[in-house]
């Protein structure tokens, strides 16, 4: 017996909304299905990632243990391991951002906090390297001087600061590696009210210089020039946060306009606090190493011609005290002086 045309209409539409959610569900579930698959093949991929890690942090601690003449190798490799850590971290707190947003399962985030745990082990692990490196360092072999000071002297200039037709100040900088980008660090009180800035390299070539910008609360300033690339030699900078009293250190700059000298000391003290005529400096590194005027701007390196300091002031009349800003103050002056322009 047939069915009445509007049973038969309402049956049809019946059908259809089942088919469409039926479509939906499987659709909805493909796609939970894909999702997933999605979000574990990343965690597996980290995983890999923190893996090598491991391997090469193993790899090491052996290395880290061996002569001075490896060290140098051993703390580039710290720094190359813990910018592949930073971009893992940021990955990992991506992933968890967006799986707290969609509510996927609870084995994926604890799969998230497994990774998050162990990338904690792993810098950890790193710091603790990279301490026990700077010490075995220092307690190791003698350094010879003179080849410490041929390794670095290209990589400082000598800056004269026209502030007026009868007035330019002399001070010295350093080159410096920002993502690419060459530029020349030195004291902010070295440049201030300049009109005109020159930047003297040690081959003898000058160049105009132009201010990027500059902290006068820290005394630090950044500048650029138009010089061909290669004639830049940049130094490494490393973190301030490991220095003790007692390490050894070398002041390489332009004092009373010679070119090209370098003196040496320790670090005799740690977060001073000094005036200067321009602003009070917080922080404050103190040296043994002789400053005089025209280092002002100059780096203070370890004996790996590392940059841990910038030369900035001494106190008058008397033997054996200057200080130097950290690198740590330094690093952060510099992102954000590049990153406003």
């Amino acid at each position: 017996m047939a069915l009445p045309k509007e049973q038969k209409r309402k049956l049809s539409i019946i059908l259809i909304i089942m088919i469409v959610v039926a479509s939906l569900s499987m659709g909805g579930l493909v796609g939970y299905w894909v999702g997933c698959t999605s979000t574990f093949n990343r965690i597996n991929d980290l995983q890999g990632q923190l893996s090598t890690i491991q391997e090469q942090i193993n790899n090491l601690q052996t290395t880290a243990e061996t002569t001075s003449q490896n060290q140098s190798d051993v703390l580039v490799t710290i720094d190359v391991l813990q910018g592949q850590v930073s971009v893992i971290r940021d990955q990992i707190n991506s992933l968890q951002a967006s799986n707290v947003a969609s509510q996927e399962t609870n084995e994926i985030m604890e799969e998230i906090s497994n990774l998050q745990s162990q990338l904690s082990t792993l810098q950890e692990q790193i710091n603790n390297i990279k301490a026990t490196t700077s010490i075995t360092y220092f307690l190791g072999e003698n350094v010879s001087l003179s080849q410490l000071f041929e390794q670095v002297r290209e990589s400082i200039v000598v800056i004269q600061a026209v502030v007026s037709p009868t007035v330019t100040v002399q001070g010295s900088g350093f080159f410096c590696n920002f993502t690419g980008q060459m530029i020349i660090l030195t004291n902010d009180h070295v440049i201030d009210n300049a009109i005109n800035i020159k930047v003297t390299f040690s081959n003898g070539n000058t160049y105009a210089a132009y201010r990027k910008g500059s902290n006068p609360n820290t005394d630090v300033a950044v500048l650029t020039t138009n010089a061909p690339q290669d004639e830049y030699k940049p130094l490494i900078i490393v973190s301030s946060s490991t220095l003790k009293v007692g390490d050894p250190v070398i002041v390489v700059g332009t004092p009373y306009g010679l070119e090209g000298s370098m003196s040496n000391g320790i670090i005799s003290a740690l977060n001073r606090t000094i005036t200067t005529d321009q602003t009070t400096l917080t922080n404050i590194i103190q040296t043994t190493a002789p400053l005089n005027p025209g280092n002002s701007g100059g780096p203070l390196m370890n004996y790996l011609g590392q940059v841990i300091g910038m030369a900035t002031a001494i106190v008058q009349d008397s033997q054996g005290i200057g200080f130097a800003i950290p690198s740590d103050t330094i690093l952060q002056d510099i992102m954000e002086i590049m990153d406003q322009n």
